[in-house]
């Protein structure tokens, strides 16, 4: 039903729209806008195609001065990314030849902010048009991206720990990190390399003494700790702009430690279990630690960036404990028979991860 028909005191009747018909009526309105919003973008882009076909052929008989007012209106609005950085190409070209310099460095600038990958080809290019382009800032500046990955650590033992007769036997286990990468290129060859990292460090130590001939009682540990780590190396890139891009890199890294924590269990062949006790650490641990840092990655080409895998080696270069608070924790010495030794960490790690290039071109003062 469209309407509802209402009888007035005088018998006229009078058609009143239903809430459907008014809804409808809009929706119908609004679709017709979206149709002609379509066409028109449809036909604006149709005619700005046409409009660059027309000012090669101009540019191509030397009809300068007519190429600014021809493209002008596309360039605004029009244009698709490629187009557009053609038709600045053409037009900074123009501006070179009608010898207007200040034109020239403004097209060519909007050309770089239009397609920061836009490269000039020297063999086909005008040799105004390669020295123009030579004036300005068109590398990265920096690149931003994320990586995760795994690592395998083990600690390195500076002083051994025994509180009872028995053989100690250390593994390392696997365990993740995550964090934000940036690089500062500082020119074709090398490369900055701050990052940020939450890793997860993790081993296993077991502990076996004997008490007889044949028996003996097993002591196993594992001691997990939290991580907010810091390392800065600089890179050092094999090949010059190669689609595969190996690289290696050394440096250090800044750890600062948020946790750590031993999870230990003791089984008494001679007597019953202590029980598997989960216990906290970190009064006993120094809060920061240094360590030396070698890699070894490849970045992809891909997108806007570039898709990195990287190989690295942490060797701990500072104690993750002292001497001085080997026995603060007494259960864990005298419950378990388990003694804090003083050590270092060392992580092998495997890191995946994207980074993406970040632009600013301008103008380069000149070299004096």
């Amino acid at each position: 039903m469209l309407g509802k028909i209402y009888r007035t005191k005088k018998h006229a009747l009078i058609f009143l729209p239903t809430t459907i018909d008014i809804m409808k009526k809009i929706l119908f309105g609004f679709s017709l806008s979206i149709c002609c919003l379509v066409s028109g973008y449809a036909q604006t882009t149709s005619s700005c195609a046409q409009t660059l076909r027309l000012a090669r052929s101009t540019y191509e008989q030397g009809r300068l001065h007519e190429l600014p007012t021809l493209l002008e209106p596309c360039i605004n609005n029009g244009f698709t990314t490629q187009e557009k950085a053609d038709a600045l190409k053409l037009l900074t070209q123009t501006y070179i030849y009608l010898e207007e310099p200040e034109k020239a460095d403004e097209s060519m600038l909007l050309l770089l902010q239009t397609d920061s990958y836009f490269e000039i080809n020297e063999a086909i290019d005008p040799a105004e048009f390669v020295a123009l382009y030579n004036t300005f800032r068109t590398k990265p500046i920096y690149r931003v991206g994320a990586k995760l990955g795994v690592n395998l650590t083990a600690p390195s033992f500076i002083n051994r720990i025994n509180v009872v007769d028995g053989s100690a036997n250390y593994s390392p286990k696997i365990n993740f990190q995550t964090g934000a990468s940036f690089e500062i290129p500082i020119n074709d060859k090398f490369t900055l390399n701050p990052e940020l990292y939450f890793r997860l460090n993790s081993f296993f130590g077991s502990l076996n003494t004997p008490v007889g001939t044949e028996v003996e009682n097993i002591t196993e540990a594992t001691e997990s700790m939290r991580w907010i780590s810091v390392p800065i190396r600089l890179q050092y890139n094999l090949f010059k702009n190669s689609r595969f891009n190996p690289y290696v890199s050394a440096g250090f890294s800044t750890d600062y430690l948020i946790s750590d924590v031993v999870t230990i269990d003791r089984i008494r062949t001679d007597a019953s279990p202590v029980g598997e006790k989960t216990i906290e650490f970190t009064p006993q641990r120094e809060k920061l630690n240094l360590g030396l840092m070698a890699s070894a990655g490849v970045k992809l080409k891909l997108g806007g960036g570039f898709f990195v895998g990287e190989l690295s080696t942490l060797y701990g270069f500072t104690k993750v404990n002292s001497l001085s608070t080997a026995f603060d924790n007494t259960s864990f010495a005298l419950e378990y028979g388990y003694g804090d030794s003083v050590f270092k960490l060392n992580s092998l790690m495997l890191t995946i991860g994207y980074i993406q290039n970040i632009f600013n071109p301008k103008k380069l003062a000149p070299k004096p």
